[in-house]
């Protein structure tokens, strides 16, 4: 199938190259297929009572995980704070986990195929291809949309027809065509939420998920990397995107540095230990991206 590039996920995905020739709007979706009495039984059994609603649980899992990141923002003591960032990774993975157990709904848009003419001479559309679509996120990287429910698909893009698929399944489509990134409800922010690199891994093999700024083995890893370096005096990692929307790099690494470092210092030491960080198995494969942090001890 094509593949059609639009732009970033928070971009209206109006101007996308789909052809001028479907106009927005009207009674039936890009297809040419009514909307009216839309249900999945063409799809076989496995969706037949499915009215295109949002899994329930999978809207409790992303309401958990707002609510622990608002507690984090809000936090009135450190103590505080880091409790509730404890919740967050835990609804990360409870999040993945429902969407394990869910349908999501794949988005396709039709492409003009071959053109003919008419006997008065105009040109047409003799055919049209269904094609799935990415999206660029923010750093660029392809990201495949899914949607929760028939009403979120329409707000990202009207003229879209939904096809349902397990989450697994578009996980694994993802993986299988080097796809980073999933974004879940796109365009309703509320309700969006994206699966990052490790999270679509485990997804697509049905593996718990517990994020890299969580992980015991991701700490071990990055605090090797600075064994060496006295003017690190602490280092911690922290949710760089706690609301898991992709707005944000994944980790905030945190370095507190040992006073006196020149420029020339702090460009050298940020430098080896990047090399060191990008040398080690464990971060390569558990984190999806980063953002330094530096400040004085």
């Amino acid at each position: 199938m094509a593949i059609k590039k639009l732009p970033s996920t928070g971009d209206a995905p109006r101007s996308t190259g789909v052809p001028e020739s479907l106009v927005a709007g009207g009674a039936a979706d890009s297809a040419g297929f009514p909307w009216e009495g839309r249900t999945f039984d063409h799809h076989g059994t496995a969706f037949s009572d499915d009215a295109g609603e949002t899994p329930v649980h999978v809207a409790e899992a992303v309401g958990r995980l707002r609510a622990a990141a608002r507690a984090a923002a809000e936090a009135s003591s450190a103590e505080a704070h880091w409790a509730a960032v404890a919740e967050i990774a835990a609804a990360h993975g409870d999040v993945i986990a429902a969407l394990a157990t869910a349908r999501v709904l794949v988005p396709m848009l039709a492409e003009a195929g071959d053109l003919g003419l008419t006997p008065e001479g105009k040109t047409v559309e003799k055919t049209q291809e269904l094609s799935i679509v990415t999206v660029a996120a923010p750093d660029g990287r392809r990201v495949l949309p899914v949607f929760s429910s028939v009403e979120t698909l329409g707000r990202w893009h009207d003229e879209a027809r939904p096809i349902p698929v397990p989450a697994t399944q578009a996980a694994l489509a993802a993986v299988q065509e080097e796809t980073d990134l999933l974004i879940l409800d796109a365009a309703t922010p509320e309700a969006e939420y994206g699966v990052r690199r490790p999270a679509l891994r485990a997804l697509a093999l049905g593996e718990p998920y517990v994020p890299a700024w969580a992980d015991d083995d991701v700490h071990a890893a990055f605090r090797a990397a600075t064994a060496e370096e006295p003017a690190v005096v602490e280092l911690w990692l922290a949710p760089g995107d706690p609301e898991g929307r992709l707005l944000a790099p994944e980790v905030d690494v945190h370095l507190r540095l040992a006073p006196g470092l020149d420029r020339a210092a702090l460009s050298g030491l940020l430098e080896r230990l990047q090399g060191r960080w990008a040398s080690a198995e464990v971060i390569a494969e558990r984190v999806d991206s980063m953002r330094v942090r530096p400040s004085a001890a």
